[in-house]
């Protein structure tokens, strides 16, 4: 049998397309599956008029139901004198039978009661019409309406529903609009149309020029492109994000050149296209050195070419660039540092002031990290930086909500224009990134420091007045934070301790009087939040999760060096000698982990391996000690191995539980010394043998 359902109304938003298709598959799948009818295969189509569904192989009818569900033991059923029990009646009401069809199973715990239920399954066509009727009363979106006079909500008006299953209408009505074989083509280049059969629908819905099938809508635009609005030495500029909300936008896709006046070019390029692709949703188009051309295409809704949608298209787009241009003039009468006073009157939380007052603990985050870096030389630039980055929040360009997207863009394109270093300048735009997951990383010191000091005031400040993400709440993108962190440590090899920085920041916010909460609870709620972020970050980069936990479980304070640790163990695993490396530290530290001393005592050490396990362990002690502190973790990771032979003779010689106590006691503090050097750089418990 197959099935095609469509859900017709008026144009929805781009966004709630595609995941209102998601919900009606996984929605079908999920009841079909609970009304036992198998099917072969489900897909999905969709354009902002219709949600389509095409089941193929969908079963005749259910399948028949045979089940057993056992009971309460017989003993418990059933009194001693063979009177069914309250338990007894209790589950035959639950099964819905009456006691005297209850079953006596066997089975090795001894005799059950059971109830047998057969159901043979019922006809798909008859379930249908419920089926889909539920499917599209349970559709929820981010926002609903009720029309008329009706009482269901739904994304946008429902105009009708199209639904046949082997060709014949499947009968099912919600407030007054009846299911049938009617739909609807394009809104201006298509007609209404009723079809006989499944097939004829996808002849027809193209006939009436739309495109139901969303790759295919979106790959058309793509060769359209390629193919009618590109010169030669042109490209056009597609971001993948503009690309799915347009495609979601139109049913069938017409690109258009326009253009716009070239005196625009004068505001900087980032700004038009921000204009074109989030105002307008318009592809802008570039020269082949990706410099911004006065020309942009606009995807119609349409089937051919339309003078007056390309005029009207730029029409609009002109009073975009009209304001853009104006706010940016605007915005160039003063100097960028003018603008830090009005952030004094800019509040960033309740508790923790203003962004001026960020500004100023930012300040004093930087001067120990400047220090602590070797970089007095920039420390200089490094505060102006700070001073200055967030400036542009209260410009015309950024205050407006207009270009919200160029933070850190604007206040470098001003600072540069201002007379600021170069440094600063770039300092400005790089202290934003990275902005999302695998955006690019601040390359100088600037940037690198402004970055790190805003987010751990942010960090460290939304802890300290209690303001910690649970679930999916962060609303100050707490998690982002400290991810950005991590990320820009291991990208500039930072040789810093996170202790010592959330200590440094802690302490500006206690002098600032703003902490709400104790430093040192704070501090720990902090550090283990990084190593969390530090724990994601590390595993994104390919390294095997239990070599990281692994480490990070020892230490993740300098977060380079734990990368390095990583990097060793990592290296270490493909050597055939790592098995019996992780293998023999299991075997040491599973005997002495609930043992606290190390404490040798030599008069106590009664064999001869004892002795010869205890004089290499403190050569090995000695050695690992220079290797660590030269950060020669492969080398540490040979030495330690040495010992294997000469611990393997020790557990083939020694009872390590001898029936002394003291002995024991001895042998367990000898085990634990040798455990401990085993675990400077890594928990190596943790790590599976490969």
């Amino acid at each position: 049998m197959r099935l095609l359902f469509e859900i017709g109304m008026e144009e929805i938003p781009a966004r709630f397309l595609e995941q209102a298709l998601s919900d009606i598959k996984n929605n079908l799948q999920k009841k079909l599956k609970e009304d036992r009818i198998a099917f072969d295969s489900m897909k999905t189509y969709g354009t902002p008029r219709r949600l389509v569904l095409l089941v193929e192989g969908l079963g005749e009818k259910q399948e028949d139901l045979n089940m057993l569900n056992m009971g309460p033991a017989k003993s418990v059923a059933y009194d001693s004198n063979g009177e069914i029990s309250r338990a007894g009646l209790g589950f035959a009401k639950s099964q819905g039978i009456e006691p005297k069809e209850l079953e006596l199973i066997e089975t090795p715990k001894g005799e059950y009661i059971a109830a047998r239920k057969f159901m043979k399954g019922e006809e798909t066509s008859k379930l249908l019409p419920e089926l889909l009727k539920s499917l599209v009363m349970e559709l929820s979106f981010p926002n609903s309406m009720k029309w008329g006079e009706k009482h269901f909500r739904f994304a946008r008006p429902i105009q009708w529903f199209l639904a046949l299953a082997d060709d014949e209408v499947v009968d099912f009505e919600i407030e007054d609009i009846r299911s049938g074989r009617k739909s609807k083509g394009h809104r201006f280049f298509g007609q209404e149309f009723e079809v006989a059969t499944i097939d004829e629908y996808f002849q027809k819905i193209r006939e009436n020029n739309v495109i139901i099938d969303i790759e295919e809508r979106k790959n058309m635009i793509k060769s359209l492109i390629d193919e009618n609005c590109i010169e030669e030495g042109e490209q056009v500029l597609i971001e993948p994000g503009l690309l799915s909300e347009v495609t979601n936008l139109v049913e069938y896709p017409y690109p258009i050149v326009g253009t716009f006046n070239s005196d625009f070019l004068e505001v900087p390029q980032d700004v038009l296209i921000i204009s074109m692709e989030v105002h307008q949703r318009y592809f802008p188009i570039l020269d082949s050195n990706g410099k911004l051309l006065p020309k942009f295409v606009v995807v119609r809704n349409g089937i051919d070419f339309s003078e007056n949608v390309k005029k009207g298209n730029e029409k609009v787009l002109s009073a975009r660039l009209a304001d853009a241009r104006f706010f940016y003039q605007e915005d160039l009468k003063n100097p960028l540092v003018n603008n830090v006073e009005k952030l004094k009157t800019v509040v960033f939380q309740k508790d923790l002031g203003t962004i001026y007052n960020k500004i100023e603990r930012a300040g004093k985050v930087a001067e120990y990290l400047t220090k602590k870096l070797n970089i007095e030389d920039r420390a200089e630039n490094v505060q102006r930086t700070i001073l200055l980055a967030k400036a542009d929040l209260v410009s015309n360009m950024i205050g407006e909500k207009e270009f919200t997207k160029l933070q850190g863009f604007m206040g470098a394109d001003y600072a540069l224009k201002s007379g600021e270093h170069e440094l600063v300048s770039k300092g400005i735009e790089e202290h934003y990134y990275p902005r999302f997951q695998g955006d690019k990383l601040p390359t100088e010191y600037e940037g690198i420091i402004a970055g790190i000091t805003d987010r751990l005031d942010t960090l460290c400040g939304c802890f300290g007045v209690g303001i910690i993400p649970s679930g999916s709440k962060d609303p100050f993108a707490l998690r982002r934070a400290a991810l950005g962190i991590v990320n820009i440590i291991l990208n500039s090899k930072l040789d810093l301790s996170l202790d010592e920085l959330v200590e440094e920041s802690l302490k500006t916010l206690e002098t600032a009087g703003v902490l709400k909460r104790p430093k040192a609870e704070v501090k720990k709620e902090v550090m283990e939040f990084f190593k969390q972020r530090a724990i994601n970050v590390l595993t994104d980069m390919n390294y095997s999760k239990d070599v990281v936990l692994a480490v990070l479980d020892t230490d993740y304070d300098n977060l380079v060096e734990a990368q390095m640790k990583i990097e060793a163990l990592e290296k270490f695993a493909k050597n055939e000698k790592f098995n019996k490396l992780v293998s023999m530290l299991k075997r040491v530290g599973n005997i002495s982990k609930d043992h606290e001393g190390t404490v040798i005592d030599g008069n106590l050490l009664v064999a001869d391996i004892e002795k010869e396990l205890y004089t290499k362990s403190l050569e090995v002690s000695k050695a690992v000690e220079v290797e660590l502190s030269n950060k020669e973790y492969t080398q540490y990771l040979e030495t330690i191995l040495s010992t294997e032979e000469i611990i393997d003779k020790y557990f083939e010689s020694v009872m390590v539980m001898d029936k002394d106590e003291n002995i024991k006691n001895n042998r367990l503090s000898q085990l634990r010394f040798i455990s401990e050097i085993f675990n400077k750089i890594a928990n190596l418990t943790l790590i599976e043998e490969k």
